[in-house]
């Protein structure tokens, strides 16, 4: 995956992460609290993911640019 293609990619994994927890909002509204739940855990591994990808990209960059 090419660096624009990851970048895309963390914007999608942000907007359904913002989706989901708007789901979650609804769910407990509405008292569908086991719905608001797995929404809420969904999107907490959304952003662990995004989060991990991230981390890797910018050591993936560092090693790639290292001068040694």
């Amino acid at each position: 995956m090419d660096k624009y293609q990851d970048k895309e990619a963390a914007k999608d994994d942000y907007s359904r992460e913002k989706k989901l927890g708007a789901d979650a909002r609804w769910d407990m509204e509405h008292d569908h609290g086991d719905w608001a739940g797995d929404d809420i855990d969904h999107a907490h591994a959304l952003k662990r993911a995004a989060h991990d990808d991230a981390v890797n990209r910018v050591l993936k960059h560092s090693r790639h640019n290292s001068k040694y």
